[in-house]
């Protein structure tokens, strides 16, 4: 009986062994053809033509195209205040008074002496032509009423500094006087900004600026506020910065409640339109070191066809193909692809 069940032993073992075979070569079998039946779902577009445009890109900081100081230019006590920051005034608005009385004064005092001198100039002239006056005492009246005018005029000068007043019609952004100081010759008053007429100064490398003139369309964009201002390229500059090998390019944009002197935006200069590009879904492309891939459905129920992307001008929402195997209504996968092989089985899922 020991000899019997110790023959038994290694049939069961050989028996055990074959139906774990069995076991792992029907799983085996089983997960190969799973993989072989894997149909991911995918949404498609059908390319189209449209136009798309070149851009040079650059990024500023918006001036005011004019923008002044403006300065005391007589000394003397600040008598008058008349605006503050943040006021608009007109073209030649009084904006302070300075040493108004003294100066004013000092004009009307001028004024009479001029009288004076016009009265014996013109009794002196007039005996002279009459042959009742001698020309002596003509020439001297004459004399003294040149030099009453000049007194005129000079007196008459310093009172109207006495005002300040400004240049352009603007905002005033600082005020850098009080009512009753004493304010030195050439002091700085105010700060006066006219924001009708806004602008970027942009630095082009010398390599590009052939490609940019006078007219020009330009974007401003404001991440801030998510708005994209249009300009018009003003000024191109003659002149290279031997430094940095840019050149200056001067750009205007139209006033806008939103804009403001002193913020930060993107420029986009455009250079070329193309009409009828075939445009390329950027959320159909994939990145693999450093390249651009699309796929391609061949068929409803078929297979995905890797094509590397060639390219040309480009925008947020598209690249300008350049390939010539693709053509219009080209149906291309922009849903799904991420992690998709070259000819791996697709279908069309709804969009919704």
């Amino acid at each position: 009986m020991k000899y019997l069940m110790i023959l038994m032993i290694p049939v069961m073992l050989l028996t055990g062994a074959a139906c774990s075979n069995n076991v792992h070569g029907n799983n085996g079998d089983k997960n190969k053809k799973e993989k072989e039946d894997i149909v991911v779902p995918v949404q498609v577009e059908a390319l189209k033509l449209g136009p798309i445009s070149s851009y040079i890109l650059s990024s500023a900081t918006l001036e005011a195209e004019m923008s002044v100081d403006i300065v005391a230019e007589t000394a003397g006590v600040v008598e008058q205040l008349h605006v503050e920051e943040g006021q608009r005034v007109k073209r030649e608005e009084t904006l302070a008074v300075v040493n108004f009385e003294e100066l004013k004064l000092a004009k009307d005092k001028a004024k009479m002496a001029l009288l004076e001198a016009e009265k014996i100039y013109n009794r002196e002239k007039s005996m002279f032509e009459e042959d009742l006056g001698s020309r002596e005492a003509f020439e001297t009246a004459e004399f003294s009423y040149s030099q009453a005018k000049l007194d005129f005029e000079n007196a008459r000068v310093r009172f109207e500094k006495s005002m300040i007043k400004a240049p352009f019609a603007g905002t005033i952004t600082e005020r850098f006087i009080t009512k009753g100081q004493y304010m030195p010759m050439n002091q700085r008053a105010f700060s006066l900004v006219n924001q009708d007429i806004l602008k970027v100064n942009v630095f082009i490398p010398e390599e590009r600026i052939s490609m940019i003139k006078s007219g020009m369309h330009a974007d401003l964009v404001s991440e801030a506020m998510d708005r994209v201002f249009n300009g018009t390229v003003k000024r191109v500059s003659h002149v290279v910065d031997p430094s940095t090998g840019t050149v200056k390019v001067t750009i205007y944009v139209k006033a806008d409640q939103d804009l403001r002197p002193g913020m930060f935006v993107k420029v986009r200069i455009l250079t070329d339109t193309i009409e009828d590009a075939l445009l390329i879904p950027k959320k159909a492309v994939v990145y693999q070191n450093d390249r651009k891939y699309i796929f391609l459905l061949e068929g409803d129920e078929g297979e995905a066809q890797q094509l590397e992307l060639k390219t040309g001008y480009q925008n947020d929402m598209f690249f300008q193909s350049l390939n010539d195997e693709l053509k219009e209504n080209t149906q291309i996968i922009v849903a799904g692809q991420n992690g998709l092989k070259d000819k791996a089985k697709v279908r069309i899922a709804n969009n919704g």
